[in-house]
């Protein structure tokens, strides 16, 4: 049974809308795709567990400089019969990646609104089609995390804005970028993908709650030049973007 300061903090909302995001099929990719999903929104925060549509973080241990945390993400799927590139060749199915996350906290305004987290997160990849699971290898983004709260000098958005450069074991590289030889032709040659560097990326979530209407958009960019993946046939691009839109409206 949770002691009462425990409870008192625990934080539940709930509701639904609908989530547009539009992006490059993969990273690499010179194809674009627009996916819309109907989804709930929820969130829920306690001493023990952070949770909303695009995150779930199971606090282990938390002090004024440093939280361990358990974190989950969901990754899109691309038809190979929808890429030039990949066409042929198994899809990529949508991904689920598990793993710790380290917080350093660095910095903190006194007035609490304004932030910076060194923030590390390490999870293992899996594929899925719903059908199956498979472990696809592993990918960490140690990023620098700059927070900003809502203020009336923001119009009440909250930010948060991240630069970062990012890493994957050969297995996680050989799903995406490898070509098998069953799957070489006069236009994509064989390659067997590497461990290692995978790119720099940046990224900007915003978000405004007005009364019970949410509103959450984003945008990503990564920079692939150097990636150790960099000469895979299926690398057309060495941009990747991706943004969206959240509207969501919570019920109670």
């Amino acid at each position: 049974m949770a002691a009462p300061d425990e409870d008192s903090n625990k934080k539940f909302e709930w509701g639904g809308g609908f989530l547009s995001i539009y992006g490059n099929h993969y990273r690499g990719s010179d194809q674009g795709k627009l996916w819309i999903f109907p989804i709930p929104y929820f969130t829920y925060k306690s001493a023990k567990i952070e949770a909303e549509p695009s995150f779930v973080r199971g606090i282990f241990f938390h002090n004024e400089w440093f939280s361990f945390k358990l974190s989950l993400m969901l990754g899109l799927n691309v038809e190979s019969k929808k890429n030039k590139a990949r066409e042929g060749m198994p899809s990529l199915d949508y991904t689920v990646e598990a793993g710790p996350l380290f917080i350093f906290h660095i910095w903190k305004s006194q007035k609490k609104d304004l932030a910076i987290n060194f923030e590390w997160p390490i999870r293992e990849s899996f594929a899925t089609d719903l059908s199956y699971i498979k472990p696809v290898g592993l990918f960490t983004v140690p990023y620098i995390n700059f927070i900003h709260k809502p203020t009336s000098s923001v119009w009440h958005w909250s930010s948060e804005f991240s630069i970062s450069p990012m890493f994957a074991d050969q297995k996680f590289h050989q799903y995406f970028y490898g070509v098998d030889k069953q799957f070489a032709r006069a236009d994509r040659s064989f390659y067997h993908a590497h461990g290692g560097y995978s790119g720099f990326q940046t990224a900007l979530v915003l978000n405004k709650r007005i009364d019970n209407f949410v509103i959450i958009p984003f945008v990503r960019w990564d920079y692939l030049k150097n990636a150790v993946f960099e000469n895979s046939p299926l690398v057309k691009v060495k941009h990747y973007f991706i943004g969206g839109l959240g509207l969501f409206w919570l019920f109670n």
